[in-house]
């Protein structure tokens, strides 16, 4: 019963990522499209919700990571949401770093005005919903094991994963070719 009504508060009270009030505890955010083609070919749930994050202290915001430009390479979520669109927003991908670490490339980010590109997108597509709990990490595998979502590729057993990994190794391959000399 408690699953159930944690599912309704989140869909309950989403809102635009700039305009979200947010407590300062722990607790899980989920991401919604308001258009269920937004990211095809990968569809959304009917609801629209696309990822499950938890966050130790919700204020922090730690999604903005996932929100803001400049970030990428330390948002799974900006990653697979930048290699999902890349050629419909013609982004350009790059090293995380200075290229001396793998995690470089497959950190990657994107260039200055594709992470503005993909900031826009984010706001203009997609709204963001928490749930205050102290329990956050339980509730976040049990909302992502029962909720589906598809852009979470750990969790459940994401029919998209190998699909969503392909097209974000192509983005760390681009970003090999443009390690810096």
């Amino acid at each position: 019963m408690l699953y159930d009504q944690i599912v309704e508060a989140l869909l309950c009270s989403m809102s635009n990522p700039d305009q979200l009030s947010v407590p300062s505890c722990p607790g899980v955010y989920a991401l919604f499209v308001d258009n269920g083609d937004a990211l095809a070919p990968f569809g959304a749930a009917a609801n629209g919700l696309v990822y499950i994050g938890k966050s130790s202290n919700l204020a922090q915001r730690e999604f903005d990571t996932h929100l803001n430009s400049g970030n990428t390479g330390f948002s799974t979520l900006r990653r697979s949401i930048g290699a999902i669109l890349k050629q419909q927003l013609k982004l350009t991908t790059l090293p995380r770093g200075r290229g001396t670490s793998s995690s470089d490339f497959t950190n990657y980010r994107f260039d200055r005005e594709g992470e503005d590109q993909l900031n826009d997108w984010m706001r203009g597509n997609l709204k963001i919903s928490v749930y205050a709990d102290t329990n956050y990490a339980v509730v976040e595998r049990d909302l992502i094991n029962g909720l589906q979502p598809i852009l979470n590729l750990t969790g459940w057993p994401n029919p998209n994963r190998t699909k969503i990994k392909a097209l974000r190794k192509a983005c760390a391959d681009e970003a090999r070719q443009r390690r810096p000399t």
